[in-house]
């Protein structure tokens, strides 16, 4: 997969298939916008932009992410996606929607563009279906619109998984998206408290995303080749840190012992919510704890297979 960050550097002489959004989330909606562009002729290409386009349009109402644009570009990736062409919103934010299609079509060599059913674009976002079938006819470029996905009832959408996140529903919102919510990063160097009762961590940094809310997760983390299923804590470890204002994210890796791991790279994969964050009243109630926490995670595997999942670091793209 390659990434191109602007219209000029795109190779012109390779016919594309072409999807356009914004894709936070990566959810079973954009899976399916995904697979009728790869399914549309040529190799596929991903338009999408440098930023969300709310932190541009309503720079005081910001929405909070589901997917950092590594993580994103990650998921691409083992979707089989050929292309990402990455462009600035502020730049084509104001360009007139026909303006906008017509430089598209003279830079790339567009056979197909796929689009959700609620998709607008260009100039006061006056870009639409309706006018992007128009658009089609007159220049050659087949046009796929989809409909809404529905899941269980549920209209799938990135706002539906925001809210399931941050309720800390993790398995509902596993079956809307094609990855599980993932948190990634640099790991840091902690207090190195749980070391001492051990269970030694791996610590992030809290990333600027939507997080779910404080406790203890059963999750799967990747480092490099290396796929671990794990137990995540997120909050404020107030049992055995007296640092109560400091939110932390912090993951013991179940049955394997790792070498040091300060300055690599980990995603941590979320599957399910076992127990709300408790300060017990000493640290043995909390070792206690932790060993029945084990055995709901050893319960979870072994009645489902971790999924393959990707190691979420692409240097270029962050």
């Amino acid at each position: 997969m390659e990434i191109i960050k602007s219209l000029e550097n795109f190779p012109k002489e390779i016919p594309v298939s072409l999807c356009i959004g914004n894709f936070d989330g990566i959810h079973n909606g954009h899976l399916d916008i995904i697979k009728k562009c790869r399914e549309s002729g040529g190799l596929s290409a991903v338009l999408t932009f440098d930023r969300h386009p709310r932190e541009v349009l309503y720079p005081d109402f910001p929405p909070k992410i589901l997917t950092l644009k590594h993580e994103k570009y990650s998921f691409f990736k083992e979707l089989g996606v050929d292309f990402i062409l990455e462009l600035p919103f502020a730049r084509f934010a104001n360009v007139e929607p026909l303006d906008f299609l017509d430089t598209l079509k003279e830079k790339v060599n567009v056979t197909a563009i796929t689009v959700g059913f609620n998709f607008y674009f260009g100039r006061e976002q006056k870009g639409n279906s309706d006018l992007l079938f128009w658009w089609g006819r007159s220049s050659g470029v087949k046009i796929n619109v989809l409909p809404p996905t529905v899941s269980n009832g549920i209209r799938v959408s990135s706002t539906a998984i925001r809210e399931l996140v941050v309720s800390g529903q993790m398995e509902k919102a596993r079956s809307l998206t094609s990855f599980p919510f993932v948190v990634s990063g640099e790991v840091v160097k902690g207090k190195q408290l749980g070391r001492g009762m051990d269970h030694p961590t791996l610590n992030l940094k809290l990333p600027d995303k939507i997080l779910p809310p404080d406790g203890v997760y059963i999750t799967v983390t990747v480092i490099g080749n290396g796929k671990y299923p794990s137990l995540t804590n997120i909050g404020r470890n107030p049992t055995i840190d007296s640092d109560l204002y400091s939110r932390k994210i912090e993951t013991w890796i179940v049955d394997h012992s790792l070498d040091d791991l300060y300055g690599k790279f980990a995603s941590v994969y979320f599957f399910k919510k076992i127990r709300n964050e408790i300060k017990f009243s000493s640290r043995e109630m909390l070792y206690k704890k932790v060993e029945s926490d084990k055995d709901i995670f050893y319960q979870f595997w072994s009645d489902c297979k971790t999924p393959e999942l990707p190691d979420t670091y692409i240097p270029k793209a962050t």
